[in-house]
């Protein structure tokens, strides 16, 4: 208000204070420590264009095994990055942790790190397009898709809250469709009596086309099961995602059979993970492409889980090295 009034009575001085507030406007708030960015720990020369990211950071070293050679890596916290060349392709591993606000914060600052001027935290008009894809484990949620099978998500519904702080137009009719239907099933199965019935209010994102393509084409390349379909992405790992604990009431009961009859226009909901709506909600505002690609490691409603899932992470990190190189080569 204060700086309003003082540009509303004329001050002699507005033009200049209007002029260092449209300066401190376009900086944008990234946080910079000796010349690396705050979280992630890395500088602008550490990344790569073509990215894998991952929950676990032991995870990252199975990935970079295949690398021709790791030319960097940094560690800082749960993220631990490691880049090199695949194939003569400049490529990156990387971990997140576990959750959307991890992978918010993630992303940010490989947004940060790809456009903008860390001294000067002005954005840069001549980056190039980054792509992120997420090799990750999930619970499936059908019966007839087998443990091991590779979940290639094509949607992601967000049970989050993270991606609802950051605006962007429902991605099409479809998303919009499964929006508007998982809204309506988790309301009516919450009961009357429950303090936030109505108040979930999941946002649906689309992984890029382009990837989902080379992800499939490459899973039948490698001649490994893999299934397409609707991935919800859950803020936590019990109740978030219907798993019952003795002592802690849920908020919506059976949350996990209740969404595994959600279809819509012949997709239907194939697994529960916990980060990719946020990556394909941001990765669509930044203009980068997108996916995620998951073995089902435990099918919750035939009871049945893959106790050494090793194979299974080892067929997807082929499949996924495949698929970046596809859409690197313009394949």
């Amino acid at each position: 208000m204060l700086c309003y009034d003082f540009i509303k009575n004329n001050n002699p001085y507005k033009r200049v204070f209007v002029l260092v507030l449209i300066e401190m406007v376009l900086e944008s708030e990234l946080v910079v420590k000796n010349g690396k960015i705050y979280h992630l720990g890395l500088k602008p020369e550490q990344i790569a264009k073509n990215i894998f990211v991952v929950g676990d950071p032991g995870r990252v070293e199975l990935v970079s095994r295949r690398f021709d050679k790791v030319i960097t890596e940094g560690r800082n916290r749960e993220y631990f990055a490691k880049t090199g060349t695949y194939q003569g392709m400049p490529v990156m591993a990387m971990s997140t942790g576990m959750g959307t606000d991890n992978v918010e914060i993630a992303l940010v600052e490989l947004y940060g790190l790809n456009e903008f001027d860390l001294e000067t935290r002005t954005k840069r008009d001549d980056a190039d397009p980054m792509t992120i894809i997420r090799l990750g484990t999930s619970g499936g949620l059908q019966e007839d898709i087998e443990v091991g099978t590779l979940a290639i998500s094509e949607y992601s519904i967000g049970l989050d809250s993270t991606g609802l702080f950051y605006q962007d137009d429902v991605p099409d009719d479809i998303a919009a469709r499964i929006e508007r239907e998982a809204y309506r099933m988790i309301t009516d199965a919450t009961p009357d009596k429950m303090r936030f019935k109505g108040k979930i209010h999941p946002y649906v994102a689309k992984s890029s086309p382009e990837v989902v393509s080379a992800l499939a084409m490459s899973a039948v390349d490698e001649e490994v099961k893999w299934t397409p379909g609707i991935t919800i992405t859950a803020p936590g790992f019990f109740c978030p995602q219907g798993r019952d604990i003795t002592g802690l009431e849920m908020t919506v009961p059976y949350l996990q059979e209740v969404m595994a009859e959600l279809e819509v226009d012949d997709r239907r909901t194939v697994n529960f993970e916990m980060e990719s709506s946020l990556l394909f909600h941001l990765g669509e505002s930044m203009g980068y492409r997108t996916g995620t690609m998951c073995p089902i490691i435990a099918n919750r409603p035939a009871g049945t889980f893959l106790t050494d899932y090793h194979s299974a992470v080892e067929d997807c990190i082929d499949v996924g090295l495949k698929a970046m190189l596809r859409l690197y080569r313009g394949e």
